[in-house]
């Protein structure tokens, strides 16, 4: 009794073994949002055929091969019909081998294929019930024939045994393709907030300007000159909407235009466009720009966006800051020339440091967290990498990598 609890246990984990591989290759190809293939359930069910043909003794234990009809029930109730039939023909093949008749065990087989073919549209305990009910009286038969110390009790207790643990790997199996299911089903509604408040976010950023416009337009006298400086106010609020709308269009699909230019150069007018700002907030610049001409191959707009949010960032972090100070430098590193923009702020948290390049996440009051993502983007765009080191109290440290365009004369 124990051996045959023992080789009863042992089936079940070889007929398992392969199925809960195929739940982690399904869960692996949610997370990373690839369509999974049903060639790999196929693979697993011919594994569990393999494996019960391999570790078994089936000359002198017939009851078992009960079992190996688990992967065929499988097969049909997750609507693979082809691998059914393969399993069929494997299993025709072992009854023969064991000395059965092959007509009688071509004709049962094509049975249930019969029963999977009626029950195809329909839920599949009914295929269960036809399915059990064929291969009892099929067992029976066979046994009575072929067994000359047939026992009915013995036959009847290995077919409810055999029913007991078909059903309950099925439930198993079931009940870990639902978990599966919600959690998919749980990323997609993180999803669809994620989406509904950065829809949120950029309304709001979008109101703001143009309540400014609306306020501005209220006042607007045409017969007042001191009001004809409200329109370069207006022109400014529309073109930061504008610049928004565009950035969020722009995480969808990024338009590089690239050209040869002064990477030097670049950075030399990022600095002259800051400067103004950094000294009127009293902030320290240190920057280390070489002469030398060093060429890249990229967008010079899209570039001068990177590096001025880079410092407008850090210019953000410096708020509460006594010396605040941001330094600019840079190195080449074979065919890599590394800028790196440090400051001494506040710096980054681990948890928002895990999250900040993604789209959206922001931990400003009125950020639509798209700057650093769409940074990333840009410059991923250009071959390059951008990385993130910080310590909270201590500062931040941002490291932009390009690759550095080879001339030849």
């Amino acid at each position: 009794m124990v051996n045959v609890f023992q080789q009863i246990l042992l089936n079940i984990i070889l007929l398992v073994f392969p199925l809960i591989f195929n739940l982690f290759y399904w869960t692996y190809s949610n997370n990373i949002d690839k369509e999974q293939s049903k060639t790999f359930l196929d693979f697993a069910l011919l594994s569990s055929i393999y494996l019960l043909i391999t570790f078994n003794d089936l000359e002198n234990n017939l009851t078992i091969v009960l079992l190996f009809n688990i992967p065929l029930i499988f097969a049909y109730i997750k609507k693979r019909s082809y691998i059914g039939i393969i399993i069929s023909i494997i299993l025709v093949y072992i009854y023969y081998g064991l000395g059965m008749n092959i007509f009688l065990l071509i004709f049962e087989y094509i049975v249930y294929f019969i029963i999977y073919l009626l029950t195809y549209k329909r839920k599949e305990s009914l295929f269960l019930i036809l399915f059990f009910v064929f291969k009892s009286l099929f067992s029976i038969s066979t046994y009575f024939i072929y067994d000359e110390k047939f026992y009915l009790t013995n036959s009847l207790l290995m077919l409810v045994t055999f029913i007991v643990i078909t059903y309950l790997i099925i439930y198993m199996y079931n009940k870990g393709e639902d978990i599966i299911k919600l959690h998919m089903s749980i990323k997609e509604l993180e999803n669809d907030k994620q989406i509904r408040d950065s829809l949120f976010k950029i309304t709001h950023e979008i109101k703001n300007p143009i309540a400014v416009c609306k306020s501005y337009l209220d006042m607007f006298d045409i017969n007042n000159k001191e009001h004809i400086k409200y329109i370069n106010i207006l022109k400014e609020e529309n073109e930061k909407i504008l610049l928004l709308l565009q950035d969020f269009l722009a995480m969808n699909k990024i338009k590089i235009q690239k050209e040869i230019l002064d990477i030097n150069m670049l950075l030399e007018d990022v600095v002259d466009q800051l400067t103004p700002l950094l000294k009127g907030k009293n902030i320290k610049f240190d920057y280390d720009i070489a002469l030398d001409e060093i060429f890249i191959e990229g967008d010079y707009n899209r570039l001068n966006q990177v590096f001025i949010n880079m410092i407008k960032n850090s210019v953000e972090a410096l708020d509460n800051t006594k010396k605040p100070k941001i330094s600019l430098n840079h190195k080449i590193d074979g065919n890599k020339f590394i800028i790196s923009i440090e400051d001494n702020g506040s710096g980054i948290n681990e948890s928002d440091m895990e999250r900040i390049k993604e789209p959206f996440y922001t931990t400003k009051k009125n950020g639509t967290g798209l700057g650093v993502s769409l940074s990333c983007e840009i410059i991923s765009a250009h071959d390059g990498t951008l990385e993130y080191f910080s310590k909270v109290n201590e500062g931040t440290k941002v490291v932009i990598s390009l690759p550095i365009y080879e001339v030849f004369d």
